[in-house]
């Protein structure tokens, strides 16, 4: 049996048992990635099929940091028909590697700079259906410096959004933040740095 131990916990847990790839079915193609619709065989012995979205490039998303506190985008998301709340995120681009197309796409997107950028860990959006991981950063950001955003010709982006420690989690009560990424990103943040002051303090040390 595999098991999977928690962290701070003595008790294994049991790891369940995994849902078997018979056969690779791609059904769709585009420059992001590519849609599968595998033959699978569960536990049980039952077939069927599986959907999964391999991206092409790895995803990156930044949780921009400055004086006052942190800077979200609002975003036109056209899956949903509606704005949303989000920290700056994309992939990278040819050989670029992922610290350096979170650095671009923070500047991008919002017009800030980096100064300083470190490694959270990795989230995974949907395990339902996406299959790569998306490495989440922290950037301390240079607002002084910052320019003009510059987005893509396909995104529908507002001016950077600031909100202050004492006010996020109102906004996350409020239901004001609702994407997925955005939110895991800002638990692995809380987790390691609970405010901006641990930010910098850490990169001191």
């Amino acid at each position: 049996m595999t098991t999977v131990t928690g962290t701070g916990s003595a008790q294994p847990v049991a790891a369940p048992a995994p849902i078997r790839r018979v056969r690779e079915v791609p059904v769709f193609r585009s420059r992001f990635g590519t849609l599968f619709n595998d033959d699978v065989v569960a536990p049980s012995g039952a077939t069927g099929q599986y959907l999964r979205w391999q991206a092409h490039k790895e995803g990156a998303v930044v949780v921009p940091v400055g004086p006052a506190g942190y800077a979200f985008v609002t975003s036109y998301r056209y899956p949903i028909q509606a704005a949303s709340l989000e920290f700056p995120r994309g992939s990278s681009e040819g050989g670029e590697g992922l610290a350096a197309a979170a650095a671009r796409e923070l500047r991008e997107e919002t017009g800030l700079v980096c100064a300083s950028l470190r490694s959270l860990g990795i989230i995974h959006a949907d395990t339902g259906i996406l299959a790569a991981p998306i490495q989440v950063y922290v950037a301390e950001v240079d607002v002084a410096s910052a320019g003009p955003a510059e987005p893509e010709a396909m995104e529908s982006l507002t001016e950077p959004v600031w909100a202050t420690p004492g006010e996020l989690p109102g906004w996350l009560a409020e239901g004001r933040i609702t994407c997925g990424i955005t939110l895991a990103a800002l638990a692995l943040l809380q987790a390691r740095y609970p405010t901006p002051a641990d930010i910098r303090a850490s990169g001191r040390s």
